[in-house]
């Protein structure tokens, strides 16, 4: 999608196509700057792999089952992303590295990773639960049914058909969670932006971002201007 001097790309964080979209849109658009859906934390850890190492400090900000959803959620995505060859966050890094090689500016635009934790620890016992339980059962089912999960083909970025109705089913089943992850999200993302394009408005900047945040950093950012 694009806004002003600002072309934003919605990927699927265990999606292969979603890498080669990137590289086509940044190496085609060939922008000055490339804005990514990370902070300083995550960047560090995608670039030099480094898995998170937790602390008795951490676990307790976060909640037991704060923390629960984390490692369950965390492993989930990677089964996912084994069950169809490609690593979580891959085209995030694609965009960072071929920034790096092409002498393009790199932009840094999500929450920090630490406010966003914070905010889910917030979110009450019952949603948690709910949640945890949730993707156990889901977990469980990804041995016992991988041809289903082929028939939705992962290996591709979904369409904003399905995207939006699965917006729509998190947002209903966990609203405080969804508030936390996305809309907050989307807002801080939207608000960077916005600096963004008015600092550099000479500027052609390229911004990837997971495809369930796309649409909505799209309309606060036509709101805003």
């Amino acid at each position: 999608m694009k806004h002003g001097n600002l072309t934003v790309i919605g990927t699927s964080h265990i999606a292969k196509d979603s890498i080669k979209s990137v590289k086509e849109k940044i190496l085609g658009e060939k922008p000055d700057i490339v804005a990514v859906e990370l902070d300083h934390a995550r960047l560090h850890a995608l670039l030099t792999k480094e898995k998170p190492k937790f602390n008795a400090a951490m676990i307790k900000a976060m909640g037991v089952t704060g923390f629960a959803f984390f490692i369950i959620a965390g492993f989930v995505q990677r089964k996912l992303g084994k069950l169809i060859g490609a690593i979580p966050g891959e085209e995030m890094r694609t965009a960072v590295e071929l920034a790096r090689e092409n002498k393009l500016r790199i932009a840094l635009i999500d929450q920090p990773i630490g406010i966003t934790m914070k905010k889910l620890s917030a979110i009450g016992i019952g949603e948690k639960l709910k949640l945890v339980r949730d993707l156990l059962l889901g977990m469980g089912g990804l041995e016992k049914a991988p041809k289903k999960i082929k028939e939705l083909d992962l290996s591709k970025t979904p369409s904003s058909e399905f995207i939006e109705l699965a917006m729509k089913t998190v947002k209903e089943k966990y609203p405080r969670l969804y508030k936390a992850l996305v809309t907050d999200r989307n807002e801080y993302m939207a608000h960077a932006l916005t600096h963004l394009m008015k600092s550099e408005p000479d500027s052609k900047i390229v911004a990837v971002v997971g495809a369930g945040h796309e649409k909505d950093i799209i309309k606060i950012l036509k709101m805003q201007n």
